[in-house]
């Protein structure tokens, strides 16, 4: 099989299932990650040693990991529930104020008292006249050892979040939250309740089976497959490799400033990048393409139209710093021109 260019489908074709998304019920089970920024001035080097001395000038905080996927399904409009575990210290919560402060439901986020919230820092710096840069990043948190009490009270928690729900988002950075073996009897319950399962797995990809969909970027998507991608032939390979391993109906594969690829059992599509911008900061990308992928599909839109949904999004989020979610609202006025304008052809 091999990849297609694919005509995107009309922007006033995708504006439609934006509102068709919103008041479904989202489940999000993962890593819930805070992002935290300490902004710093730079000014000059140390004579002690070849580094820079930073002036610190200010603090904050974001969702990541799973809780960036949680707060773009939220922006959407979908009534969403988060499951995991934070730690019982000032981040974990720090990090629940601002998931509930967004109408994410966190009664799922179970607080454990011997573990530490997974706190992701970043040190940006510049000068008064330049933009800031990341300089460093210092991540803190270890995988949660989930003991026979422990589990039970995760599987409690979904229980109790998997009611009524139409988008189950697995979310995996590799701190065993979710594990494959703890999400197989839930994914196949889930596919057979006719609930959209999408997967956004940092590490052992090929490990989850049977979801709806999933979205590696392309070196996630080459390392799974064990192959390097050089052309489309490539990464056909690599997309039909992955897709029989994973029993997956669906895949989307982002590539940075090329796009995505989307590809099914009969085949793969590529859709280039939406818009012309330079990306500005990669981080939390990944959350809103799978968020809105996932969202559009479980509405009912194609999967073509899901995935160039998601890749104005994937946009969208590039074009700003940090792990900012992409709201309904920014879909519409990044789609509104361009049907304006087709309206407009269509006239004269």
């Amino acid at each position: 099989m091999t990849l297609q260019r694919a005509r995107p489908p009309a922007p006033e074709r995708l504006l439609r299932w934006i509102e068709r998304m919103r008041d479904q019920v989202a489940v999000v089970w993962g890593d819930f990650v805070l992002d935290e920024y300490w902004r710093c001035l730079s000014r000059r080097v140390s004579r002690e040693a070849p580094v820079l001395i930073l002036e610190y000038q200010g603090r904050s905080t974001q969702g990541g990991g799973a809780a960036n996927a949680a707060l773009n399904l939220a922006a959407l409009g979908l009534k969403t529930r988060a499951v995991g575990f934070v730690g019982q210290d000032d981040a974990g919560r720090e990090l629940t104020q601002l998931l509930s402060g967004s109408g994410v439901d966190c009664e799922g986020l179970i607080p454990l008292r011997r573990a530490s919230t997974v706190v992701k820092t970043r040190v940006v710096a510049g000068s008064v006249h330049t933009a800031l840069q990341q300089v460093v990043r210092v991540d803190k948190g270890r995988p949660f050892r989930l003991d026979a009490t422990t589990q039970r009270r995760l599987e409690s928690a979904l229980e109790r979040a998997e009611q009524d729900v139409r988008v189950a988002l697995l979310s995996d950075y590799g701190y065993d939250t979710v594990t494959p073996a703890l999400a197989a009897p839930r994914v196949r319950r889930w596919r057979t309740r006719r609930i959209t399962v999408a997967l956004d797995a940092r590490y052992r990809i090929t490990d989850y089976r049977g979801v709806t969909l999933a979205t590696p970027n392309e070196s996630e998507a080459s390392a799974a497959a064990g192959m390097t991608v050089g052309d489309d032939r490539d990464l056909a390979a690599v997309a039909s490799r992955l897709q029989r391993r994973m029993k997956a109906a669906h895949l989307v594969i982002t590539r940075g400033r090329d796009g995505l690829t989307l590809w099914g059992r009969g085949g793969g599509q590529n859709l280039a990048a939406w818009g012309g911008q330079e990306a500005v900061d990669v981080t939390g990308a990944g959350d809103a393409v799978v968020a809105v992928s996932a969202a559009a599909l479980a509405a009912g839109a194609s999967p073509l139209e899901s995935a160039a949904l998601a890749n104005v999004a994937g946009a969208v989020a590039v074009s700003r710093r940090g792990a900012v979610a992409v709201s309904a609202e920014d879909l519409e006025r990044a789609l509104r021109p361009s049907a304006s304008r087709r309206a407009s052809r269509s006239r004269s």
